[in-house]
């Protein structure tokens, strides 16, 4: 009989270990990159969600602007506190008036 030659080779234990090690670092290193992933997904929603109040703020407060400034209320305050009335034909607006810089000093 001949001897077989060892085709069924023996992995040595210290090849085993190095392999077990890469693979738990690749396997640690994808589980944190998922883990990363979820928690800016988390960070960015939350993001979203104050630019969307920050939206509805600024919505609310332009349209308080323009309450506060519109020609009727205006109106009435000049009307109630400094007596002031407006009358339509009151503005002529073909009369231009020219101003130099010395004037305006």
């Amino acid at each position: 009989m001949s001897k077989k030659t060892n085709s069924n080779k023996k992995i040595s234990i210290f090849y085993f270990l190095i392999m077990l090690i890469m693979t738990s670092i690749i396997v640690v290193i994808y589980i944190n990159n998922i883990i990363e992933v979820n928690r800016l997904a988390v960070e960015n929603n939350a993001l979203k969600e104050e630019i969307k109040n920050n939206v509805q703020v600024n919505d609310q407060l332009r349209t308080v602007a323009e309450q506060l400034s519109s020609f009727e209320r205006i109106k009435s305050i000049a009307t109630e506190r400094y007596d002031l009335s407006y009358k339509e034909n009151s503005v002529d607006e073909n009369n231009t008036i020219i101003l130099s810089k010395s004037q305006l000093k």
